[in-house]
């Protein structure tokens, strides 16, 4: 009777075991093993590094497979021994097939099955260096020292550029991507009871509402602009009766291509720090990001962009907290919409008319007749002294390096923001 239990018992759990990988990993497992266990003896010789990608997020596959390309080009100069770098994604699914082409292109990617059995049996080797996750804080300045990594072939390109004639784009070639984080994406592409039990609501402190965007797209495509408002899963339409103000991600035309293509193109992007805007940050376009929280966020602080946070009030008061203030809450860098609550913190967007003047100021920089007071030179200096100094935010000074300002125009709006 107890070896008919045991016997029960074993081939419930192959039985489980079975169904949790799916026919086709059983199929690839020994020879993945047998992969990994070589490279894992051959990293006796050789320096042998597994990275693994995280291709299930836009923004992780782009900036954090970049920033760690970079890495294995800088380290492969200053290495005397031969490097193999293998980079395997975390799931059998891109999030953008295009984009998965592409890094196929430059690194050397497995995907699909093959891809994360290979992923998921290095992480067991126990050797410092074999397995390697990646980062999304570029401390070194990779993305500003080096050239863009991805490459459009002769081809995408025509397709790119016919899509946007199509469009009757302005005769100056000029448009602008906005993307504006709302709920929808992960409450339908990942609900409730998908694979862990997740809820998102966690992140409901990132999202602002796509009608107050709709006075800064129509300024934007006022001054010559077309504007691409972008998005796979949105929860509204972006309603505008005006020409160059194009609702891509609800009118038909969205594409995984067009997403990296409108990402690497774009005259400079405006979006709320969501997964996507990691495209143009990737192919080096400026960008401005609106309604962004956490203020402090080590990896777009380091990142060269213009920021206009969300403002912050105290809830007793309802004042504007300062830097120094939410800093010393911990309320600087919280990731969680119940935090900021438990913090004392109440959070209002932009308004209309903030969100126009931050575009404003946004094209003005990057045409280049931006000129800010010294006053508004001042102010940048001090915030960046504070996020690059206190004790709260660098574990030593400047360990996480501030690249990104804040917007001018959110400076002389709110001076106290830095008292």
């Amino acid at each position: 009777m107890l070896s008919q239990v045991n016997f029960k018992s074993f081939a419930q759990q192959k039985l489980r075991v079975v169904r949790a990988l799916g026919m086709k990993k059983i199929l690839f497992l020994p020879s993945a093993w047998v992969y990994v266990s070589s490279l894992w003896i051959y990293s006796r010789v050789a320096a042998v590094k597994i990275f693994e990608v995280k291709n299930s997020r836009i923004g992780d596959f782009a900036r954090d497979t970049e920033i760690a390309f970079l890495k294995t080009k800088e380290g492969n100069k200053k290495s005397l021994r031969r490097a193999i770098n293998i980079f395997c994604t975390s799931s059998e699914k891109s999030c953008n097939f295009e984009l998965e082409r592409m890094w196929k292109r430059e690194l050397n990617l497995k995907s699909g099955t093959w891809g994360w059995l290979i992923n998921d049996l290095s992480r067991r080797y126990k050797k410092e260096g074999f397995y390697n996750q990646l980062t999304d804080v570029d401390r070194t300045g990779l993305l500003t020292k080096n050239p863009v990594s991805l490459k459009f072939t002769k081809s995408e390109l025509k397709v790119g550029n016919d899509f946007l004639n199509a469009t009757g784009r302005p005769s100056c070639n000029k448009f602008v991507c906005l993307n504006v984080r709302d709920s929808a994406f992960l409450s339908i592409s990942e609900p409730i009871g998908w694979g862990r039990n997740r809820n998102w609501s966690y992140h409901d402190y990132r999202d602002s509402d796509i009608k107050t965007y709709v006075a800064a797209a129509e300024a934007l495509a006022e001054m010559g602009y077309t504007v691409f408002r972008m998005g796979a899963i949105v929860k509204e339409p972006l309603l505008s009766n005006h020409p160059r103000v194009i609702d891509y991600a609800t009118n038909g035309m969205r594409t995984e291509f067009l997403d990296i293509f409108l990402g690497a193109h774009c005259a400079f992007a405006v979006s709320t720090g969501s997964g996507w805007d990691e495209v143009p940050t990737i192919f080096r376009r400026p960008q401005i990001w609106v309604n962004f929280l956490p203020i402090a966020d080590p990896a777009p602080v380091s990142q060269t962009l213009t920021i206009f946070p969300k403002i912050l009030l105290d809830r007793d008061s309802l004042e504007v907290l300062t830097l120094q203030q939410l800093t010393e809450r911990g309320a600087a860098r919280l990731c969680h919409t119940q935090a900021y609550k438990d913090t004392g913190v109440v959070i209002r967007d932009l308004s209309s008319e903030e969100l126009v003047d931050a575009v404003t100021e946004m094209a003005q920089r990057v045409k280049g007749t931006f000129i800010e007071t010294p006053e508004q030179i001042e102010m940048q200096a001090k915030a960046k002294h504070i996020l690059s100094t206190h004790p709260k935010l660098q574990p030593s000074p400047n360990y996480y390096p501030i690249r990104a300002q804040f917007a001018s125009c959110f400076l002389s709006r709110y001076p106290n923001f830095l008292d």
